[in-house]
């Protein structure tokens, strides 16, 4: 979540900025929107390894004593999925969906209603975006302050 608020931030300076591509250089900012999307993808893959790394050796530090049979037990069931994980992923995913797709109704609406095609593109790519960081959000809030069926 932190490096997609990093990235959207970049991102944002970068499409203010004086080197963005020209408002009317659609296959520009598809291509600068395409790079941002492959470099979030990226960064998100790296950060995950680097957190499992960073998980693995904090469990061996503490819990570990040299015992690689009780660490490895320690982090196969830290990593386990639940009903309870189940149930808050699927409830981010909606929400995140929720505001992805509505963010993309917004962007039609404006394209219908005459705005410009570049301002368009960028609110369907910053709804999706933004989706993912409230997905994040949904997971951090279920998870700290408890799921309820229904």
């Amino acid at each position: 979540m932190g490096v997609g608020i990093v990235l959207l931030i970049i991102y944002g300076i970068y499409a203010l900025g004086s080197a963005a591509p020209a408002p009317d250089d659609l296959r520009a900012w598809a291509v600068a929107i395409l790079v941002y999307i492959g470099v979030c993808i990226v960064a998100g893959i790296v950060v995950q390894i680097l957190f499992h790394i960073v998980f693995a050796a904090g469990v061996s530090v503490k819990e570990g004593e040299g015992n690689c049979q009780e660490v490895g037990r320690i982090i196969k069931w830290s990593l386990l999925e639940d009903e309870r994980d189940r149930l808050i992923e699927l409830k981010s995913t909606r929400m995140g969906y929720n505001f992805a797709g509505k963010g993309f109704c917004v962007g039609l609406i404006a394209l219908a209603a005459g705005v410009s095609t570049v301002i368009v593109l960028h609110i369907m790519a910053g709804s999706f975006a933004l989706g993912a960081i409230v997905e994040g959000c949904m997971i951090i809030y279920l998870n700290e302050g408890g799921v309820h069926h229904g």
